[in-house]
């Protein structure tokens, strides 16, 4: 989990369009294919609800850990989660879901949608499940992937009980592609009126807001010379770069706690005896308000500008996706606490240090983001022993746990309109981070 990273060419193309997928229940589901019921009015028709949902999702487990170990064993970077996106959709296909590839022109992005007994809300299992570069499932995704498509597919059993539909969201590029905002921008969300998500990690908490992050890249120009007979016909793209570099490690001690800015040289000259010509650098800019973010860069950007003034020289400016921090709905992460309560796991709130693309899904749509323990305690994301986890009993255990907690708050979602309602007055009302 983390947005930090250079631009992509698939930024563009910011066509609003309702993407989602055409959904429908297609060819018979293996598990349970019930005829059409009036739609599920009483406490213990939801309770009974849940129980055949969660039978639904039992009889998914070895299934879905078969996939979640396929997946992590053959990870693919952002954009590139085609084999991934192959294996979700067999099994999403191969019990009953109509799924669409290609939503809002991203080749692996896709959405299968399950319909209810009548018209009614729409909630999305926001899945994920690309790799890092280097380092494999080392955040969880192919948890997240799989498990969500299980979640999906015991939903759709019970569904003729329910008004309203269930949408699996498969998003790509969530390491530092920003496949959610580009999907947001282009219309893949429409009509969604409430958003789930779990995440791999090792505590079991729900997410109370996360950083807001915004990358910049500095190309500086200048003159080369020879660094010894002739260093004073140079300008020096590379003390632009230092200078910048000094001038941010004495902003930081005028930014607010929750703030960071951290970088890191990405071009420091061509040869040691040539005074440099092109030097250059990238920085991100985080903190738990995403205007705050926007105030933070242009200060950034003013320490570059007048670095180059000092050194000489000229720079050039660019930018990542702005990735916005989690918007916190405490009535939707009620009941997804009280939903982990009644299966036995007792969720604290934490707000999550790192940044993320569902963060401005969030801004759009009533959102949550949880964890029940997939790695063993005090394991980060983004390490060795994650990526461990994201294959072994426990992280396979965690991952039908995450799915046990989407699947009845999916459930409660669709057959309570008085929580739906809660939930997007509290929307509606303001920007909560947690604090």
């Amino acid at each position: 989990m983390d947005g930090c990273s250079v631009p992509v060419a698939l930024r563009g193309q910011r066509r609003r369009r309702d993407a989602r997928g055409a959904g429908g229940r297609g060819p018979a589901n293996r598990l349970d294919d019930p005829q059409t019921r009036t739609p599920v009015n009483n406490r213990s028709d939801l309770s009974a609800l849940k129980a055949r949902a969660l039978k639904a999702l039992d009889g998914l487990d070895a299934e879905a850990r078969d996939l979640a170990l396929r997946i992590h064993a053959h990870p693919e970077t952002g954009f590139e989660e085609h084999q991934a996106v192959a294996w979700i959709t067999e099994m999403l296909e191969g019990h009953g879901l109509a799924v669409e590839r290609g939503i809002a022109e991203i080749p692996t992005a896709i959405a299968a949608r399950a319909r209810g007994a009548a018209p009614g809300p729409t909630v999305g299992l926001i899945a994920e499940y690309d790799a890092l570069a280097g380092l494999g499932h080392a955040c969880g995704h192919n948890l997240m992937g799989a498990g969500m498509a299980a979640a999906a597919v015991a939903l759709r059993a019970v569904m003729p009980e329910l008004r309203g539909s269930v949408v699996y969201s498969g998003t790509p590029a969530e390491e530092g592609g920003g496949g959610k905002i580009l999907m947001l921008e282009r219309g893949a969300f429409a009509g969604v009126d409430a958003a789930l998500q779990y995440h791999a990690g090792p505590d079991t908490s729900v997410a109370t807001g996360c950083l807001a992050v915004q990358t910049v890249q500095f190309r500086f120009s200048g003159r080369p010379a020879h660094a010894a007979a002739a260093p004073w016909k140079g300008a020096n793209a590379l003390d632009g770069v230092l200078v910048t570099f000094t001038a941010v490690n004495a902003l930081r001690q005028q930014i607010r706690p929750d703030a960071r800015i951290h970088g890191i040289i990405t071009d420091g000259g061509q040869a040691v005896n040539i005074i440099p010509e092109r030097a250059a650098a990238e920085f991100g800019v985080r903190s738990t308000d995403g205007a705050y973010v926007r105030e933070l860069m242009g200060r950034v950007e003013a320490c570059a500008r007048a670095a180059a003034g000092a050194s000489g020289t000229a720079v050039a400016v660019s930018h990542g996706l702005f990735h916005d921090s989690l918007k916190y709905v405490p009535a939707l992460a009620g009941v997804v606490r009280q939903n982990a309560k009644t299966l036995g796991f007792d969720m604290a709130e934490k707000l999550v240090g790192a940044s993320t693309d569902l963060g401005n899904l969030s801004q759009a749509v009533p959102t949550v983001s949880y964890t029940l323990p997939t790695c063993p305690p005090g394991v980060g994301m983004h390490t060795r022993e994650a990526l461990d986890a994201g294959a072994s009993e426990l992280g396979l255990r965690g991952m039908i746990n995450d799915a046990r907690v989407m699947v009845t708050t999916a459930i409660d979602l669709l057959a309570s309109p008085e929580i739906l309602e809660t939930v997007r007055a509290e929307f509606r009302g303001g920007n909560s981070t947690g604090f």
